[in-house]
């Protein structure tokens, strides 16, 4: 009887401590509807790039061979494999492509844009932020240079437009930018987009 109560209790914590563990936020083709950025808490990043495809010429097999031969020669140029196809597919006359990236300096890279990921606290940032943000829980603006002095806060700055998810809660965004969800942000149009959050 002690036997069976004792394993039990084992397999009640073996389960809590199953439940305990962070879920991993990951993107499929099924997610997607628009470009969409996820900023890991380890600073990989999963990107989804949709772009119409509706054009009887247009071939899924030719833009996947395309898609891997950049990342082919990306990756050779580097000498590491820092960026992973993780999907294509063609969904409602849009081809679907997921990128994975170790990390922002290979999406900037790769891509040829201006972006930027990395922790708060910070004394001297060469970026050239907004002077305030929103404050996701309330409509008043905050100092941005005060908000990204706080060491437990993660930075995504970008200059496109993308549905940005991110591992944890959306503190602050920027004031072109809008709040989707407590984990996500609504990319600006046009300027850059500013986005604070807690992992």
């Amino acid at each position: 009887m002690k036997k069976l109560a004792l394993c039990s209790i084992l397999l009640l914590f073996l389960f809590t401590l199953a439940g305990c563990n962070k879920k991993d936020i990951d993107i499929t083709t099924e997610d997607i509807t628009v470009n969409t950025i996820v900023a890991k808490a380890d600073g990989k990043l999963q990107v989804a790039l949709v772009d119409l495809f509706d054009k009887p010429y247009y071939n899924l097999n030719e833009l996947e061979e395309f898609a891997q031969n950049e990342i082919n020669e990306y990756n050779k140029s580097i000498g590491e494999d820092k960026v992973v196809m993780d999907d294509i597919e063609l969904k409602d006359g849009k081809a679907v492509i997921i990128l994975s990236f170790a990390g922002m300096e290979q999406y900037a890279n790769f891509n040829q844009v201006s972006a930027a990921y990395f922790n708060g606290g910070i004394k001297d940032n060469p970026l050239s932020l907004p002077e305030t943000l929103v404050n996701a829980d309330g409509e008043e603006t905050a100092n941005t240079q005060e908000v990204l002095q706080n060491q437990k806060y993660k930075i995504i700055v970008l200059n496109e437009l993308y549905d940005i998810i991110v591992d944890g809660t959306v503190k602050f965004y920027s004031e072109n930018a809008s709040l989707g969800a407590k984990n996500m942000v609504h990319g600006a149009a046009e300027g850059m987009t500013v986005v604070v959050y807690k992992p």
